[in-house]
């Protein structure tokens, strides 16, 4: 964080751009808003009273809406970024806010909005790649299409690279709650992102394709788990009140392990008495209702 107190803010920019995971949200855009807050000292310029010293926010607000106008992304986190990226040449701490009213969500609510908090001391990215597990399910409406599109999605995502894809398969639905069969497949991904941004993005697309949280293993437009962050020993154990890793009910799921053995025959899933095959681990789920959907 910047010693500086002093700030300059610029909020409410509206500026019309085309970003989305859905084809109509890019070919016919929508309104985002901007609040960005610069934390830099403006002790020089009050001394001066010379614009010369200080941050011209007519020109910084042309700098931003350029950014929203002139590029195409899936996801606000990463137009956040970019956004906060630039900023960081004007001062040494930026916050930056991408709001999307607009956003194709089927329920009533107020705002959808990505906060980025970027200093110049912490912007080198580190440049080591990470092998990750994710699941994906659906069972309500083009499931099949869902799926492919948040597959696509991920990888769009400049810091994400899909290395490999299960098939689908149909599920039956896991909790007890009445509802239709699931479409799950796996993925395992490059990522130079931390877990928890990896799960943010996740999150972000599963917000963008309708998802809302209202019943726990309720029916879903889109469900994206991180499983499994790292490999063997450098396999990530983390626990937070927002992310568990190993995912802790993996083991218990053939959905889950089903698409991950076809991806990775020879995998080792951590359980609580220890590392195990993960093809032992599935065989003992055979009660499970799976069923692999055959390519066109």
């Amino acid at each position: 964080m910047s010693a500086h107190r002093d700030r300059i803010e610029l909020r409410g920019l509206r500026v019309r751009g085309n970003h989305g995971v859905f084809d109509f949200e890019k070919r016919e855009g929508q309104d985002f808003v901007i609040d960005v807050t610069l934390h830099t000292s403006v002790t020089r310029a009050a001394a001066t009273d010379d614009i010369a010293d200080t941050v011209h926010y007519g020109e910084l607000a042309e700098d931003v809406a350029h950014i929203v106008e002139d590029n195409t992304f899936d996801l606000i986190e990463t137009l956040a970024s970019r956004i906060a990226e630039h900023c960081l040449d004007l001062a040494e701490h930026v916050e930056v806010v991408v709001h999307k009213p607009g956003a194709p969500i089927q329920r009533s609510f107020n705002d959808v909005s990505v906060t980025v908090v970027r200093s110049r001391d912490s912007t080198v990215i580190a440049e080591t790649e990470t092998e990750a597990y994710l699941n994906l399910g659906a069972n309500l409406g083009d499931a099949a299409d869902t799926l492919d599109q948040a597959v696509a999605a991920l990888d769009r995502h400049p810091r994400i690279t899909v290395l490999r894809r299960s098939s689908l398969y149909r599920t039956a639905p896991w909790g007890g709650v009445e509802q239709g069969d699931f479409l799950n497949l796996g993925l395992i991904v490059s990522t130079s992102l931390p877990a928890p941004e990896l799960l943010a993005v996740a999150q972000g697309i599963e917000v963008a394709c309708g998802r809302t949280r209202e019943l726990r293993w309720g029916p879903r437009t889109l469900d994206i788990d991180l499983i499994r962050f790292g490999v063997n020993h450098e396999e990530l154990v983390f626990d937070t009140e927002a992310l568990t890793l190993p995912h802790p009910r993996a083991h218990e799921r053939a959905f889950v392990l089903a698409p991950w053995v076809e991806l990775d025959e020879g995998a080792e899933i951590l359980t609580p008495t220890g590392p195990r095959p993960i093809t032992a681990v599935l065989t003992e789920l055979g009660d499970q209702e799976i069923t692999r959907i055959q390519a066109p």
